[in-house]
């Protein structure tokens, strides 16, 4: 099965004159070894996306000559020869200490191994490296620009009488200290991050920026003071020539406080009368719509108010069941909501939590800010903007869009119709300046690692920001305008 490793030795997978013992991690040679070696795979290949995997070869008994090799083989690899003879296959051999790639013919490499020596074999798809130990001692890199494809299996080949060792797949402690390694690889990991020269004002305008996108006025405000900047000029102010991000902020600012608050009355009115576009009128205006419509019966359903609630979706969401093809299911969940007595009790209640708010206030502060983006860059880019804010969905990953008031507001089908390669070129540029920087960087940060993935194969330990930012970002602000820094 994908993911489990190797536990034990094979009782199907290995060559002649080979005595398995019952505990499958005993193994020992009974020829004379006068003909075929006898190799015997695990039970498992490595696994793919293990960053790295090591095991252990206690050697009981070095028979009449030692001839005792340890490493790894393709799945299918002829089981009568020693592990790196064979093409695709790695392995140190205790009676030259000499190290063999997919050639009889070894290379210098490392100490002798015999009776009560214990060798390790790594494989490190991280560093895409073989390493070897002995007696807990880390030798040098044996292997470099290791494939773990198709799928390599550790590997023991025996080939002189009575030759015998028992393997440890880390059902017992190893004698090589692995998580100690591991420990110091993630140590130098970050020490190398740390080490990359930064203007002393980067991390600020990293965090300023994306507290200025989301629209978090106050948070900003406390972000500046505790900097030392407040009263400093920042691009917070309306002027000509000014960043839509800080013109629409006091719009957006209120707009996240009003929908926070569950009053998605006073948020469509701020909206209709600061940037109409977002309602109706814009390519992105039926989404946006549709998002503060269901917000809007879900607030009802919180209050108890029953009777308005079942009129509230008989008039207005009632009429958007012929729409875009993936409003069903969320329709089909916010409609529900009714049916609970307790619905804070029940499947339907993280529709009721204050994630769902955020949901929504983050969509609308993407649309807000395409709008304000398409308006500063003039007509011409306008829709291709708007449509930009509907495909990014509200940044914060999911719902986030707005109320419909009286049913305005084109179809759904309204993006995408302004065509042809300058228009896609736009959309494209709004789209990206619908996240903030910092986003963006880690977007960019996942993008290369998962490319660098790929490189390997889709061997290894797949990247996972979420490892090396607590809490990281899944698009969209956090919690309320009082996380963070507090004012």
């Amino acid at each position: 099965m994908e993911g489990l490793g190797p536990t034990e030795l094979s009782p199907t997978a290995h060559g002649p004159h080979l005595e398995l013992g019952k505990d499958k991690l005993t193994v020992r040679y009974t020829g004379d070894g006068r003909h075929d070696v006898g190799a015997i795979q695990a039970n498992r290949p490595v696994p793919a996306k293990q960053l790295l995997f090591y095991f252990e070869v206690t050697i009981l008994d070095q028979g009449e000559l030692g001839k005792i090799g340890v490493g790894f083989t393709p799945k299918d690899v002829k089981l009568t020869r020693q592990p790196g003879w064979e093409p695709g296959s790695y392995g140190y051999h205790g009676d030259d200490g000499l190290r063999y790639s997919s050639s009889g013919k070894g290379e210098e490499y490392g100490p002798r191994f015999g009776a009560g020596d214990t060798v390790g074999a790594a494989l490190h798809l991280g560093k895409q490296e073989i390493f070897f130990t002995k007696n807990g001692n880390k030798l040098r890199t044996a292997f470099s620009s290791v494939r773990n494809s198709p799928g390599l299996v550790p590997t023991v080949g025996l080939h002189s009488r009575n030759e015998a060792v028992a393997v440890n797949f880390g059902a017992r402690p190893f004698r090589f200290d692995l998580e100690g390694l591991l420990a110091e690889e993630a140590a130098a990991e970050a020490e190398a991050v740390d080490s990359v020269p930064l203007p002393p004002s980067a991390a600020h305008e990293a965090v300023r920026s994306y507290l200025l996108h989301y629209g978090y006025a106050s948070t900003l405000a406390a972000f500046d003071a505790a900097a030392g900047l407040a009263g400093v000029e920042q691009p917070m102010s309306t002027g000509e020539g000014e960043d839509p991000a800080a013109a629409s902020l006091p719009t957006r600012a209120e707009a996240r406080r009003l929908i926070m608050a569950g009053d998605m009355a006073a948020a469509v009115a701020l909206l209709q009368g600061s940037y109409p576009r977002v309602l109706r009128g814009g390519p992105s205006s039926s989404e946006v719509q549709f998002h503060l419509s269901c917000q809007q019966y879900i607030e009802l359903v919180r209050q108890r108010r029953v009777d308005e609630a079942v009129e509230f979706a008989q008039g207005v969401l009632a009429k958007l069941l012929h729409g875009a093809p993936h409003w069903e299911a969320t329709l089909r969940d916010v409609v529900a909501l009714i049916a609970y007595e307790r619905p804070e009790a029940s499947p339907l209640a993280p529709l009721l939590a204050p994630s769902q708010r955020e949901r929504v206030a983050d969509a609308v502060n993407a649309a807000v800010l395409a709008d304000a983006a398409a308006v500063a860059g003039g007509a011409a880019a306008s829709d291709a903007a708007a449509a930009a804010a509907a495909s990014d969905d509200g940044g914060g990953g999911g719902a986030a869009e707005a109320m419909q008031t009286d049913g305005g507001g084109e179809g759904a089908a309204g993006p995408g119709k302004t065509g042809g390669a300058a228009a896609a070129a736009a959309a494209a540029a709004a789209a990206a300046a619908a996240r903030s920087p910092l986003e963006r960087l880690l977007a960019q940060l996942v993008a290369v690692q998962q490319t660098l993935h790929e490189e390997a194969g889709g061997r290894g330990e797949p990247f996972d920001l979420r490892r090396h930012v607590p809490g990281a970002l899944g698009g969209g602000g956090g919690g309320g305008d009082a996380h963070g820094v507090a004012g």
